[in-house]
């Protein structure tokens, strides 16, 4: 007997928090593709329409209904759900101005309530470098890092063949489950104390109006592939690698023996019945973990890789970040982050993985994608990025210049670079 297709549902606890952060430009998600070629708005107006009506997701809109009380902070609120009927198309804006303060002001602009999608898009024209720049603008509650390269796979692939892919079924019918929905609760006494965040020392800040801005590296093919090698040879992952590399650039400019970082964690595989990995929506959790960094390259790596293992397997509720607070959480976090320039965890490592993006798209050619996540309301002290593209890895590194400045990034981001390439070769593992 088929199943009725879902229009309308109640946001999940993770997107509800996520949606919450949203309205004060918190975790914005954006993602910038920089396109050589003749592009114009029409086409890529016809590209939107498209999405729309191929994932629901994407024309979905956020009604908020009847009061929800509580008993921390905030008290109340309106029950949010997302809503089908209704919605309007996403929006797209033209300009010419240059695209990294177009970013930046994308990054600190919440998208309106109403019948609004929970995405929109800016196209910047550059004639002089000959190049268009497509920023995608989300709600964080309504896609990830996954459904941010799928929206961008699909678009570009309609740019260059718009019959190919208007004559494609609709990839999905309704509004995919939370991922509450699909995930098996954890027996209280898996549960472990509340682990506190420790930051990043205060720092020079940058001056004029804050925001949030990014620092864009990349790893050539052959080094990542080396580096991938010796990762699988010392009992490792690529996401340990990247984040042991930025953990010992912390140590080594700060002075620091331990740390915490945050790692995005893709739950789609954990959930049960499994969620189909092009699932459009927000499938990601995020997970605090401790690490003493009084030790050498793959023994730290090792240390992150089995820490993020751990933890999924015996109290992620309790590491998730993903949560609204309770007293607890209030009373460890709330005075520190303040006086810290809301900055939380010194460190977050997203691995988004392959993005699957290519490189000519018809007449069309992407030179390059950049990433980021709106830090300026309330983050970690350094954000990376990282996601396979064309056998290398971008890397986008993001910072809040309200808490330090372009030149430490850039400091650390380079230690971590000369960390990564000394451990691009096989190692044997330790004993």
């Amino acid at each position: 007997m088929p199943t009725s297709v879902q229009t309308t549902r109640l946001l999940g606890e993770q997107e509800r928090l996520l949606n919450y952060l949203h309205g004060y430009g918190g975790l914005i998600v954006m993602q910038v593709l920089h396109i050589r070629g003749r592009l114009d708005a029409k086409s890529v107006r016809n590209g939107l329409n498209w999405l729309q009506r191929r994932y629901p997701m994407a024309r979905a809109h956020v009604r908020y209904g009847g009061l929800v009380f509580r008993k921390y902070p905030p008290f109340v609120y309106r029950q949010p759900r997302f809503e089908l009927e209704g919605t309007g198309k996403i929006a797209l804006r033209v300009t010419e101005n240059d695209w990294q303060q177009v970013l930046a002001e994308e990054l600190r602009k919440p998208l309106p309530r109403g019948r609004t999608p929970r995405m929109r898009l800016t196209m910047v024209n550059d004639p002089e470098e000959e190049l268009t720049h497509l920023l995608l603008s989300a709600d964080h509650s309504s896609v990830d890092a996954q459904s941010c390269n799928l929206l961008a796979r699909e678009l570009l692939q309609h740019l260059a063949d718009p019959a190919a892919m208007e004559a494609q079924e609709p990839r999905e019918r309704g509004l995919p489950p939370p991922l509450e929905a699909r995930l098996q609760r954890q027996s209280n006494n898996a549960r472990s104390p509340y682990q506190a965040a420790i930051r990043l020392p205060k720092g020079k800040k940058e001056r004029g109006r804050t925001a949030t801005r990014v620092v864009k590296r990349a790893i050539a093919p052959e080094q990542l592939k080396r580096l991938k090698e010796a990762a699988l040879e010392n009992r490792t992952s690529l996401h340990g690698a990247l984040a042991a590399a930025f953990l010992l650039a912390i140590r080594d400019k700060h002075g620091l023996s331990e740390m915490t970082c945050l790692s995005s964690v893709d739950m789609r595989r954990m959930c049960k019945p499994q969620i189909p990995a092009e699932t459009f929506g927000c499938y990601l959790d995020i997970l605090r973990t401790r690490h003493e960094l009084a030790k050498d390259f793959w023994p730290l790596a090792r240390d992150v890789s089995f820490r993020i293992i751990s933890t999924l397997s015996r109290n992620r509720e309790a590491a998730s970040l993903l949560k609204l607070p309770d007293w607890e959480i209030y009373a460890r976090e709330g005075l520190p982050t303040m006086v810290s320039g809301r900055r939380i965890d010194g460190l977050a490592i997203t691995t988004a993985g392959s993005s699957g993006l290519e490189q000519d798209y018809g007449h069309l050619r992407l030179e390059d994608v950049t990433m980021a996540v709106s830090l300026d309301t309330f983050g970690p002290g350094v954000l990376v990025i990282s996601c396979e593209r064309l056998g290398g890895l971008d890397l986008s590194i993001c910072y809040a210049t309200r808490a330090t400045c372009k030149q430490d990034i850039q400091d650390i981001t380079g230690r971590a670079l000369k960390h990564l390439a000394a451990h691009s070769i096989i190692e044997k593992a330790d004993v």
